[in-house]
């Protein structure tokens, strides 16, 4: 007897309201995802349905989005390697955005600790630097360089030095002051040394790209510590980004395969991407066959190999009017393959972070996931594209959607200022519209084939703009008749003086203006019959499990601070 109370008791006790509100396929939806399909589909239920119908539709679009995503993950899309990278592109996108505020932001302000570890270094010191540039390559001239600077060491005039041997035009004028300059900036190897040296120390050579460099201490400029913090500050901000992405790619061990690399820089001069490409096997490499070259791993990262294939399709390197691409240096055929892996780098660090822990965080990377693979699956089952005659048929019997719309012709010319049009609108008013040469003389452009929206100052059209369009020039044309001048007229691109000319009446278009909207329609109806007979089949084979009372207790429209209970349950 105890027993049944207790499980009369249970049966009686309702269910939680938070926590899933339907399961399907091992997949849940949630309160969240009720209301995110509100905000597309409107916070109110259409006339005639009721608040509880209007959630229960809610819930199957979310189901449906679930059963689609589960046929995707079941025809193993998602292992797919273009799937797979157009949902990195997608993670790269959300991710980016958090590093950049919870992780890269706050670390532009260096900690006190950092901040003295920083001034203790003594890099970050102003030096008034006199200078010599002995130029030639690193090995000519190092022994003019030598004796330029034992001389110097042994009491020369370092203005005469310059004067006499000095390649910098700018310090050697000055007398061989080169000016303030920071003790990081100078070349690496004499940092350390300078940074705690006296004034008329001398140091070097160092050789550089350039020749020589001779360095004289002037003296010392001192700063306080506010104008240090200020100049971290300012120097962290310009190089946020790429110093973030050096760090990734020390981090995951990126490096650069040269002989491949430079095999594949003579591959990009020699061949179009698109005959590079069709030579690779899937793998993205290819053998050496006669005067080809063998194409290889341009480069490795941590799990990750680079291949020129990848190159050609993640970063799209611009090419030459043959369809080649032009890498004349290393560096750069480095930089190519960084940036065709940075992406998946980054994601993976912002993962590293935990910052696809937050619940939101997840559900946007698990959405943008699932629609990456919906819709490549529904792009692939799609058929075949309609032949020249099919598509001219389906034009045919969608005669009423490609019409061109009903338009009022106007001459107009646009002006930076309402002064200066309502000037022109006065002197034109009467004698019409002026000629275009004598528009020309006065600094006016002509324009063709141009909409209401690309005009702008001191530039001159022939618009046809629709009658239905609510853009100002066609709401001030509306009760003109041919001939006559609307008032100057303020748009987004300036001041518009218009002049109707005529009417364009409702037209059919020609089977080949329709022709790109007649494919696109086509495409989409194909894919929307696809879903529709696919979303029958999985509903009926897939159970739905629904908690009622979690989906009436789900509030679709925000209630303010402090309503009354009243209002906030109609909202529910």
């Amino acid at each position: 007897m105890v027993c049944a109370l207790a499980s009369a008791a249970e049966a009686k006790t309702p269910p939680a309201l938070r926590g899933a509100i339907a399961t399907v396929g091992g997949r849940s939806v949630e309160a969240i995802d009720i209301q995110r399909a509100a905000l597309a589909l409107g916070l109110e239920p259409p006339r005639g349905m009721t608040p509880r119908a209007w959630r229960r539709t809610l819930l199957d679009r979310c189901v449906d989005r679930e059963l689609l995503a589960l046929e995707a993950e079941h025809r193993a899309l998602f292992d797919d390697p273009d799937v797979r990278r157009a949902v990195t592109e997608r993670e790269f996108d959300i991710l980016m955005g958090l590093l950049y505020e919870k992780v890269l932001l706050p670390g532009i302000v260096p900690s006190p600790a950092e901040f003295d570890s920083i001034k203790n270094s003594g890099r970050y010191r102003w030096l008034d630097l006199h200078y010599i540039l002995v130029r030639g390559d690193p090995a000519g001239r190092l022994g003019v360089a030598v004796r330029i600077a034992d001389r110097a060491r042994h009491g020369a005039r370092w203005d005469s030095l310059a004067k006499i041997y000095s390649g910098h035009p700018p310090s050697a004028a000055a007398g061989g002051r080169f000016g303030p300059v920071l003790v990081k900036d100078l070349e690496p190897v004499s940092q350390d040394s300078i940074a705690s040296a006296k004034p008329g120390d001398i140091f070097g050579p160092y050789s550089g790209p350039y020749g020589h460099e001779l360095y004289k201490v002037g003296g010392w400029i001192e700063v306080g510590d506010d104008s240090l913090a200020r100049l971290l500050v300012d120097e962290r901000t310009r190089q946020i980004n790429q110093r973030y992405y050096d760090r990734v790619l020390r981090k995951y061990h990126f490096a650069a395969d040269s002989l491949n690399a430079r095999l594949a820089m003579a591959t990009f001069r020699s061949e179009s991407t698109d005959s590079i490409l069709a030579s690779l096997r899937p793998d993205g490499t290819r053998a050496g066959l006669g005067i080809r070259p063998a194409v290889g791993i341009v480069a490795r990262a941590d799990g990750v190999a680079i291949t020129i294939a990848d190159i050609i399709r993640f970063v799209r390197p611009a090419t030459d009017a043959y369809g080649r691409v032009r890498v004349h240096e290393f560096g750069d055929m480095v930089t190519l393959a960084a940036r065709a892996v940075l992406h998946e780098l980054i994601v993976r660090d912002a993962r590293e972070w935990g910052l696809d822990k937050d619940p939101l965080v997840a559900r946007r990377l698990r959405l943008c996931r699932d629609e990456v693979a919906t819709k490549t699956m529904v792009e692939r089952a799609r058929p075949a594209d309609p032949s020249a005659s099919a598509l001219r048929a389906f034009i045919e019997k969608n005669a009423s959607r490609y019409q061109r719309p009903a338009a009022r012709v106007a001459r107009v010319a646009m002006f930076s200022s309402a002064d200066s049009a309502r000037e022109a609108l006065k002197s034109w008013n009467g004698i019409g519209f002026p000629s275009d040469s004598t528009l020309q003389s006065r600094g006016f452009l002509i324009r063709n084939h141009v909409r209401t929206g690309g005009l702008f100052p001191r530039q001159v059209a022939t618009l046809s703009v629709p009658e239905a369009s609510t853009d100002p020039i066609s709401l001030s044309l509306r009760a003109l008749a041919a001939g006559q001048f609307a008032p100057a007229t303020e748009t987004v691109q300036g001041w518009a003086v218009a002049m109707m000319t005529g009417r364009e009446e409702a037209a059919p278009l020609s089977p080949e203006e329709a022709a790109p909207r007649a494919l696109r329609d086509w495409r989409e109806e194909m894919e929307n019959q696809w879903v529709i007979d696919q979303l029958e089949r999985l509903r009926a084979k897939t159970p739905v499990n629904v908690v009622p009372a979690r989906l009436e207790a789900v509030r679709l429209a925000p209630t303010a601070p402090g309503a009354p209970a009243s209002k906030k349950r109609a909202a529910r």
